[in-house]
């Protein structure tokens, strides 16, 4: 049976995320958004943005969206918190096409 976890799993092989440290995204960063799940949110898995903070922590990565999302009830969510292996850096070489 093939749940969020599994299929985040699967992106994160395809893009060879799994390495991904905090240092590979300063502040300014652009990305993309890899992980279909986190923290109960779902994303479509190639959303752009831009690293807006950057903490070692986990979910310590802020990315900023580069189009808010908007929910039914009315919410509009600007950015969210991910850990290194939810990105890839527009701004290496690196296996994202």
């Amino acid at each position: 049976m093939t749940c969020v976890w599994h299929l985040d799993q699967a992106r994160k092989k395809l893009h060879e995320t799994f390495e991904n440290t905090h240092e590979m995204f300063p502040i300014g960063t652009r990305v993309v958004i890899v992980c279909i799940g986190q923290d109960h949110y779902f994303f479509s898995g190639d959303e752009l943005g831009t690293v807006i903070d950057n903490k070692p922590e986990y979910l310590g990565i802020k990315v900023k969206f580069d189009e808010p999302r908007y929910f039914e009830d009315g919410c509009i969510q600007y950015d969210f918190n991910f850990n290194p292996s939810d990105l890839v850096s527009l701004e290496f070489e690196g296996p994202y096409e």
